[in-house]
């Protein structure tokens, strides 16, 4: 059935994967220049000349999170930012007198005046 060697690999696969000591040790994942610079930015290392040639899997997962969670926040207060310079700007054009409908209005009004003048060209011909 089971011999010995295949137990002792399974044992030993089984106590390998499971142990969260085990699996910091395991440096397999080789960065590149963006991950290093991620990295310095979340503040794991000073400098890029710091960083390591391979971090754990793990390592790198944390610091993607975070440079997640970093760029959602910046992307909701340039949104927030956004939202408000545009209610600026509608009330001072409201100040001015402008009005989407008005400018509807100009706009038709434009739209129909170069062919109501082509209609009357060919007419007059």
């Amino acid at each position: 059935m089971l011999n010995k060697a295949t137990l002792i690999g399974a044992v030993v696969r089984r106590s390998f994967g499971s142990s969260p000591i085990m699996r910091q040790t395991i440096k397999n994942h080789e960065p590149n220049n963006l991950e290093r610079r991620m990295l310095v930015w979340t503040g794991k290392y000073k400098s890029q000349g710091e960083v390591p040639n391979f971090v754990s899997q793990d390592e790198m997962e944390r610091c993607r999170n975070k440079m997640r969670i970093r760029l959602a926040n910046i992307m909701i207060a340039l949104t927030a930012v956004g939202c408000a310079i545009m209610v600026y700007s509608g009330k001072q054009a409201a100040k001015r007198g402008e009005s989407v409908s008005q400018m509807n209005l100009e706009w038709h009004k434009q739209f129909k005046e170069p062919q109501a003048g082509d209609k009357a060209a060919p007419a007059a011909k």
